[in-house]
């Protein structure tokens, strides 16, 4: 499984980011509501991340949703996936970050082998964690490796 996919399934259901403020620079009209000029909004990463109707299973972390093209991820404006935000405010950091993350892993991966410590669970309120912080036991591979 290509390392990307395991980095995008863990922003799409635990990014560290809930979501972002904005305000309405117009009276905005959605779906029947009127967002007034002035009005602060909350646009949530996690709502949209953890909705069913965008990603099948949501509250499952499966990177493989990752493999194939999801028609909802590659429609123009859809705005689906966005861990780093979008548009002209778009993280100016996103691209080292996830360099940052894919070499953490990798040599996470190549020189050490793990098994949780104790049962967890995951919960999702107020954000998505681990109750307990998932405790595990680390070892040191050999070098042979």
């Amino acid at each position: 499984m290509p390392l990307s996919q395991v980095i995008n399934e863990t922003l799409r259901v635990a990014n560290i980011i809930g979501g972002v403020f904005r305000r309405a620079n117009t009276d905005i009209h959605f779906k029947g509501y009127t967002i007034p000029k002035g009005c602060k909004i909350f646009a949530s990463f996690r709502a949209v991340h953890l909705n069913n109707e965008h990603y099948e299973n949501a509250r499952t972390f499966d990177p493989w949703r990752w493999q194939s093209n999801n028609k909802l991820q590659n429609e123009v404006g859809a705005n689906l996936f966005t861990p780093f935000g979008g548009g002209p405010r778009l993280c100016p950091g996103y691209e080292l970050a996830r360099v940052v993350i894919s070499v953490f892993l990798h040599h996470l991966v190549l020189r050490f082998s793990w098994e949780a410590a104790e049962e967890d669970r995951l919960v999702f309120f107020p954000t998505t964690r681990t109750l307990k912080g998932y405790p595990i036991n680390l070892r040191r591979r050999s070098e042979s490796v």
